[in-house]
């Protein structure tokens, strides 16, 4: 009896938020993800109720999805939206819902059914984010998540005991942008990103390799991080695992960005199953010998990848081809859409992404030049955000007078970011938005 006490204490006590921020059929690949990892974590023996999924929910019923009802995250594999249970979707998806999960402040949600965080200083807690990004933030379906805002969260729970030790997992483009030189390394959080502050992080099993038993999806079914890190849990043993050994196989794997790591380092040596499972275990012991010795020894494993010549890692080396980065995934699936439809419709869709796109280069040619942005990062490099109000305010702004920002035009962020680390003032700045979009 006693025994059994014991064991339901550990279980209750790991926690998990899953979010896929995206909507729209081209982005499939994120609630995929999500649900993917979901169903890792229900293997691995968190319960169902420490799980919280934020997901729009419009991809795998969309009139575009050939096999209805069910999403995939690689070719041939199994539906991992069967049994994927989503807590907020749809207008729910939002940075404040998020950020009060996380703070387990039910007055502070709307929507959804009410879940939020149950966890206390006795808590493993992990945090997993797939969507688009840009320098300092993230994307939900119509808002952005800030740096700052999230951090300020994290030291809010840790304020306020709400986990012993949190990992987070981000996949999204400029990820390492959310940590870098803001996430402490004294407050028992560990985080990993897709990207570095400054790329692109990628999509896989893009088109022509999204066949799902031998039906074309027509959309990428995975991201390339996210994929590495959950297929790699898939075939691991959580209890023996560390974190750090995760780290540099997912690391090493993701060739096409670079996978970051920020905040706290002192745990990672623990297993990955005591937080995307229900273990509460010591340092794993495992083998030293997967951290590559040298610069030339990373290479050479990459490029065995690369060209297919690791024959033990065939699923590896398919990833790779299949990879497409994050601000082409809609073009890439419009144009698979046109070569496999060949409908008037199609090419219509592409038509217009294209000339959408023009009009994105546009806006952004005219607004560096006139302030200076694009030659600034050329002359000093890419900047660091530092005002955040800034930048809000130049987003609006975009917002207000071009539309609702996409996969390809958060690439440009940059140069927002550059121009308020200017002398011009944030009302000149953003009136150069209005007329580059006029």
């Amino acid at each position: 009896m006693l025994l059994g006490l014991v064991s339901a204490q550990n279980v209750a006590d790991h926690w998990a938020v899953l979010v896929a921020g995206s909507n729209g059929f081209w982005n499939y690949r994120h609630q995929a993800d999500i649900c993917h990892s979901y169903q890792i974590l229900k293997k691995n023996g968190i319960p169902e109720s420490n799980i919280i999924v934020m997901s729009y929910d419009d991809v795998a019923n969309d009139p575009s999805n050939p096999i209805p009802g069910k999403l995939f995250n690689k070719p041939d594999g199994e539906d991992v939206y069967a049994g994927c249970n989503i807590d907020y979707r749809g207008a729910d998806v939002t940075p404040a819902n998020f950020l009060a999960v996380l703070r387990g402040d039910k007055a502070g949600v709307t929507g959804g059914n009410g879940k939020v965080l149950g966890s206390t200083a006795n808590s493993k807690v992990f945090v997993n984010f797939a969507d688009h990004g840009a320098p300092g933030l993230i994307a939900f379906p119509s808002e952005y998540l800030y740096a700052p805002d999230l951090n300020q969260t994290i030291n809010f729970m840790y304020e306020n005991k709400r986990y012993s030790e949190m990992v987070l997992y981000i996949e999204a483009c400029e990820s390492g942008s959310m940590f870098e030189n803001i996430l402490a390394n004294d407050i028992n959080v560990y985080a990993v990103t897709a990207a570095n502050p400054d790329e692109s992080s990628w999509g896989t099993y893009c088109p022509p390799d999204d066949i799902v038993h031998g039906v074309e999806i027509n959309s990428c079914l995975g991201d390339l991080f996210s994929v590495n890190w959950m297929e790699d849990a898939d075939k691991t043993n959580p209890k023996s695992e560390s974190l750090d050994t995760q780290f540099i196989r997912v690391r090493n794997l993701t060739d096409k960005s670079h996978v970051m790591r920020y905040g706290d380092l002192d745990f990672i040596k623990e297993p990955t199953g005591n937080f995307y499972g229900n273990l509460d275990l010591p340092a794993a012991e495992e083998e030293t010998t997967m951290e590559p010795t040298s610069f030339f020894d990373v290479l050479f494993t990459q490029a065995k990848l690369q060209t297919g010549l690791e024959q033990t890692a065939p699923q590896e080396s398919r990833r790779h081809f299949s990879a497409v980065s994050s601000r082409d995934i809609k073009l890439n699936h419009l144009y698979s859409m046109v070569q496999r439809k060949k409908s008037h419709m199609a090419q219509l869709d592409l038509s217009f992404e294209l000339t959408k796109r023009m009009r994105v280069d546009h806006v952004f040619e005219s607004f560096n030049a006139a302030t200076g942005a694009a030659r600034s990062i050329a002359e000093s490099g890419r900047p660091t955000v530092t005002n955040f109000d800034c930048l809000k305010a130049l987003m609006t702004a975009y917002e207000d007078s071009c539309g609702r920002m996409d996969d390809y035009s958060l690439q440009f962020v940059k140069y927002f970011v550059a121009a308020c680390e200017s002398t011009f003032s944030v009302k000149s700045l953003a009136h150069a938005i209005t007329t580059s979009c006029n």
